[in-house]
């Protein structure tokens, strides 16, 4: 739906530019704002947002990372600007105001939102602070009453920024207004009295405290939520040594020079220690600070804050101990394992898998995986990639090119992982070259012939179902008077001819050819794709050569295919031969 335009908004937008705010950098007073409502309300994301004519910009951004502005036709907050009240959505996906919404369909996916205006001294509202979860919830009636109070602190921070801006811009100009100056630092104190009092209270609310140590008089100041933190009554003031002593050994060594380096290049410190609480209590605080300086220059004051992250630290080194397990076991792992994007580039790879291609990893990280494979299996992996995208699993084998030019076969089972905003492909494979080698050898072995080498019957068989289109040819042979040769020299003598009548055959065809042995002394030559003339020429050949065969044959040939089998080709060219046979019977009996 369309957001209306409030009724005062030439006014609105002269107020909000006045500010001197949009397009500014980060400031730590309104990110401390920010993080406070975002850890009242224990919200992924708060942010502190201007809504100026076309867009809604982010001064300060907690959970949102990467994103500064969006656009104000989407922006939930152009609605919080309507009235002075908390605006509360339950379920963004259930309001007809924000059901289309962009920034609920897509990224980030918003269901929950609440925004409490920046309503300034005249009225007149500029933005809002808003908290946002991906998931429908409420507020409590204490949690609206703390994000109402602090987008009021919000709301002062911004004016008194700009009569921060505006003082400095009058010393810089005229240095008679030096009275001026002294009334609105006065002003500009009490405001801020004012505000350390409210994010005192509200501090509890988050478990944020704060603490202050005045470098002249050495005297260090902690807000009630530090003492509870420190588990000591609201109020207590330590001493510097005292408060030192809370923070453990390691820990008091980082903190010491954390804020020697800050006293002497001013820069500030944001650490996470280990502390040792007044009861004993074994804790982890996040704890940040920033000098504050004199007029002169020099360092007038310490000045930060510090919260129990005890929880959070104990959640994160539990996932730091499952990271390390997983890295060992993708480290040490015999499996091969590996992941890659949309696109087939390796995104990581354990040291099993690159030992099985001879790569070292770094050889074969961001490298699509196309590299290591011939060209004509690139088809087949782009239809292994669209198989991912539909079912996100896939299993099979992939066959690839190793460094030393080898090919390498994997069977892998993968699966597609798109929990997070980059999704990938986590494969797990087994490198079975060896038994894929030893699987072709026994094929391999089972249609040859084990004393001629050549192809036998099997194998015959198996390439009538091959056969297809085109025409092809055979040639049928039958030795002559083998038996003989058996009777009279033996059989080895007699399997010395079937060799060496196999290397004879093989010397005059093709090397796709292929030379059968059908079995005792018949032969066949199977010609495939025999264009017009070949089984001609090649019985031409042999019948000039037959002076150099082993022994004497007879030969039959016929062509098949297309509308001819192999069986019937095959009888044909037998008929041929004992034809020839019987002719040659005759001729001898005369």
């Amino acid at each position: 739906m369309s957001v209306p335009v409030p009724a005062d908004e030439v006014e609105r937008l002269s107020r909000l530019r006045a500010l001197g705010v949009l397009d500014t950098d980060a400031e730590p007073l309104f990110d401390a704002l920010t993080r406070a409502a975002a850890l009242v309300v224990g919200a992924p994301i708060a942010l502190l947002t201007l809504v100026d004519a076309e867009r809604q910009w982010f001064k300060s951004n907690v959970g949102l990372d990467g994103v500064s502005e969006t656009p104000r036709a989407s922006a939930f907050c152009a609605h919080t600007i309507l009235g002075h009240d908390l605006l509360e959505i339950a379920d963004a996906q259930n309001d007809p105001r924000f059901a289309d919404n962009p920034l609920v369909t897509g990224s980030p996916h918003i269901r929950f939102y609440a925004g409490a205006p920046l309503d300034l001294g005249d009225g007149v509202r500029v933005g809002s602070l808003c908290v946002i979860d991906r998931e429908p919830r409420t507020l409590s009636d204490a949690q609206r009453n703390v994000l109402m109070a602090l987008a009021q602190a919000a709301t002062q921070a911004l004016e008194l920024r700009v009569l921060a801006l505006g003082r400095q811009s009058v010393l810089e100009r005229d240095m008679e207004l030096a009275q001026q100056r002294e009334n609105e630092a006065l002003q500009l104190g009490r405001k801020l009295r004012a505000s350390e009092a409210f994010l005192d209270r509200t501090g509890h609310l988050a478990g944020v405290g704060g603490w202050q140590i005045d470098l002249e008089k050495n005297e260090i100041l902690w807000t009630d939520e530090t003492c509870r933190i420190h588990d000591l009554p609201p109020g207590y003031r330590p001493t510097l040594q005292e408060a030192l002593d809370f923070y453990a050994p390691e820990s008091r060594q980082l903190i010491t020079a954390a804020v020697s380096k800050a006293l002497q290049d001013g820069t500030g410190w944001d650490l996470e220690l280990q502390l040792v609480s007044a009861t004993g209590r074994k804790l982890w605080a996040h704890v940040i600070g920033n000098v504050e300086r004199a007029d002169d220059g020099q360092p007038q004051r310490l000045v930060g804050a510090i919260q129990d992250v005890s929880i959070r630290k104990r959640v994160v080194s539990a996932l730091e101990a499952s990271d390390r397990r997983f890295r060992k076991l993708f480290e040490y792992s015999l499996g091969l394992i590996c992941t890659h994007d949309y696109e087939g580039v390796l995104l990581s790879v354990n040291p099993a898998a690159a030992r099985s291609l001879g790569h070292s990893v770094g050889e074969l990280l961001g490298r699509p995986l196309t590299d290591f494979m011939r060209p004509e299996r690139h088809a087949a992996f782009r239809a292994y990639l669209l198989r991912m995208y539909a079912a996100d699993r896939d299993e099979g084998t992939l066959e690839l090119v190793a460094k030393d030019g080898t090919l390498r076969i994997w069977r892998y089972q993968n699966v597609l992982d798109d929990g997070d905003e980059d999704p990938y492909v986590l494969g797990h494979a087994q490198d079975i070259t060896e038994s894929h080698h030893y699987a072709l050898d026994l094929q391999e072995m089972s249609v040859r012939d084990p004393l001629t080498g050549c192809y036998n019957r099997r194998f015959l068989n198996e390439a009538s179902a091959r056969s297809g289109q085109g025409l092809h040819a055979c040639i049928t042979f039958d030795l002559d008077h083998f038996k003989q040769v058996n009777d009279t020299f033996g059989h080895q003598r007699g399997d010395e001819v079937l060799v060496a009548m196999a290397h004879f055959l093989s010397r005059h065809v093709r090397p796709g050819d292929a030379v059968i042995r059908l079995g005792g002394d018949e032969f066949m030559v199977l010609l495939q794709d025999a264009e017009a003339g070949l089984a001609e020429s090649v019985v031409a050949r042999l019948e000039q050569d037959r002076r150099d065969a082993p022994i004497g044959f007879t030969m039959g040939w016929s062509t098949f295919g297309q509308e001819v089998t192999l069986e019937q080709g095959l009888a044909e060219a037998d008929r041929q031969l004992y034809e020839k046979r019987a002719l040659r019977g005759k001729a001898q009996r005369r």
